[in-house]
This record gives C-alpha cells, structure tokens and sequence, in this order.
C-alpha cells in the first residue's frame, strides 16, 4: 500500500507541474489545470482511505489502491489528449463533453468508495 502511496503522490506532482509544461499549448494546459483540479478533490480521500488501511492492516485495500492510481492516470491522459471530446451547444460552441473521461472517473469514486467499504 505503501508503494502506491508515493506513486499518487509522484501523479499529483506530476500534474501539478504539466500545465506550466505545456503553456504553449493553451487548449491542453487548460485540460491540465482543470484534471489537476480534479485529482486535488479525490487525494485527501484516497490518502486518508489508504493510510487506514495500513493503521488497520486492510489488505484488500492495495488492490482497490492500485486501480485507483490507474483509473486516475487514465483520467490524466484521457483529459488532456481531449481523447472523445464532444462539443455541446450549437456550432461547437459550449462545454467539452467527454464520455469516456467521465466513466473512467465514475469507476475511480467507485473504488474509493469500495475503500471505505472495506475499512467498515
């Protein structure tokens, strides 16, 4: 569990530092930003979830742990390529929609959930 603690910590230091990376490209930085955004909101759970289960010698928990951190790499690529982006509104004009960044999401709040299930 350990292991993939620092491999989500070495993931938000990575994308913490791509957007100033790839600042040429506007459209990418900004997918950037908004996935770092995205993984600030999910780290303090993930960390708190993995570190309970070290404290309280959950083993089940580093599967779930390691699937997270490749759900959340997934997501990294998936938002920033702009892989299956689908524009809505009127002549491309409005919000980015993208299905598959959401279903990879989806499945990374389900593991975490499946976390804390354990712990119980």
């Amino acid at each position: 569990m350990i292991s993939f603690i620092v491999w989500s910590v070495y993931l938000y230091l990575v994308q913490l530092m791509i957007p100033n990376f790839i600042k040429s490209r506007i459209e990418y930085s900004t997918r950037a930003n908004k996935a770092f955004k995205n993984l600030s909101e999910s780290f303090s759970i993930f960390l708190a979830l993995a570190i309970l289960s070290i404290v309280l010698n959950v083993e089940a928990n580093t599967q779930l742990a390691m699937y997270w951190l490749i759900a959340r790499v997934l997501f990294l690529i998936i938002y920033v390529s702009g892989l299956g982006i689908k524009n809505k509104g009127a002549e491309g004009s409005g919000n980015e929609v993208q299905p598959i960044r959401s279903v990879v999401w989806m499945v990374s709040v389900v593991l975490l959930v499946l976390m804390a299930k354990n712990l119980l």
